[in-house]
């Protein structure tokens, strides 16, 4: 079967079993409808500021984390700001920023399986946390799995630069338990055994179903979210120079795509380009850089680690 034609099976399966979903539908409208609607968020590319390490907290909107930050240690260190992100989902964000060129210099370790689905080759290394770290009950990636990786691959790379992906806020939510299936797994499934296309329920489609209210949706992803900064605090203090908690993109709860077409949006589609999806946070921390060791340095000290560990 050629690339073509099993795009185009893929394609045609997923609208086989979209077509039933008031999301799916609401997406490809809002998709399309986005096309013609003035652009009034120009994105900001992640790489043209200087940065050390990039903590990305997937789906989260600026004005939650602005509330919940300042509630952390973190806060009196860094500086809050703004940017307009190159995409309102996961994909878009990637491609836009690292799509093209080269980035040897960095570790991308990563809680969300469209890292390795898009960018294999582009970094220096991609440690695939949703592939090893994954955690069958939550149906993702618990925030304390990515933080233990994280500390192993800065002993491992101790002159790399880091980008640091988790998954939360984004669904599953860790303190909000239901029935139907609303995680990464098909996705994860999808990344495994090379397809590009697949079909996951969402936490969304539940809301719009009148399953679940929407108010609890939103106190689970506020919940999310702290469970994850309870670890990017510790991680922040074991980094130096300059680091940056984003995200990718934030989270609709039910805004309107437009003021002249008010549909509500919900989650992130592609090509919603409204102010809850493209606004993100740009959390700034300063602190001296260690000076780098040099590579035998480095390879003498893992030496004595391994050695010392069989004694």
């Amino acid at each position: 079967m050629t690339n073509i034609t099993r795009i185009l099976k893929e394609k045609a399966t997923s609208l086989h079993k979209g077509y039933r979903s008031p999301l799916w539908w609401r997406n490809v409208a809002i998709k399309y409808i986005s096309m013609i609607l003035p652009d009034r968020h120009n994105g900001f590319p992640v790489t043209s500021e200087n940065w050390d390490h990039l903590i990305i907290l997937d789906a989260c909107r600026f004005d939650v984390f602005s509330e919940e930050i300042r509630k952390t240690p973190i806060y009196e260190q860094g500086t809050l700001e703004y940017r307009i992100s190159m995409g309102s989902m996961t994909k878009e964000f990637l491609l836009k920023n690292f799509g093209t060129g080269n980035f040897k210099d960095i570790v991308y370790i990563t809680a969300n399986p469209f890292v390795d689905m898009l960018l294999k080759g582009r970094f220096y290394k991609i440690i695939p946390v949703w592939k090893h770290g994954w955690d069958d009950k939550l149906n993702t990636v618990h925030p304390k799995t990515l933080y233990e990786y994280t500390l192993y691959a800065m002993k491992k790379y101790p002159n790399k630069r880091f980008i640091v992906h988790f998954m939360q806020p984004h669904f599953p939510y860790i303190t909000l338990r239901v029935k139907e299936e609303t995680g990464f797994s098909k996705h994860r499934e999808a990344v495994l055994t090379g397809k590009t296309h697949w079909d996951d329920k969402t936490i969304w489609d539940l809301v719009i179903e009148g399953k679940i209210p929407l108010e609890r949706v939103k106190q689970a992803y506020r919940e999310n979210l702290r469970i994850a900064l309870k670890y990017v605090e510790p991680l922040v203090r074991k980094m130096d120079g300059k680091i940056v908690i984003t995200a990718d993109h934030g989270e609709a709860f039910g805004e309107p795509l437009s003021r002249v077409l008010p549909i509500k949006v919900y989650g992130h589609p592609e090509g919603a380009r409204i102010e809850v999806l493209m606004k993100v946070p740009w959390f700034v921390i300063r602190k001296p850089k260690r000076p780098k060791e040099k590579a035998e340095e480095v390879r003498i000290k893992q030496a004595i680690g391994k050695l010392k560990g069989r004694l």
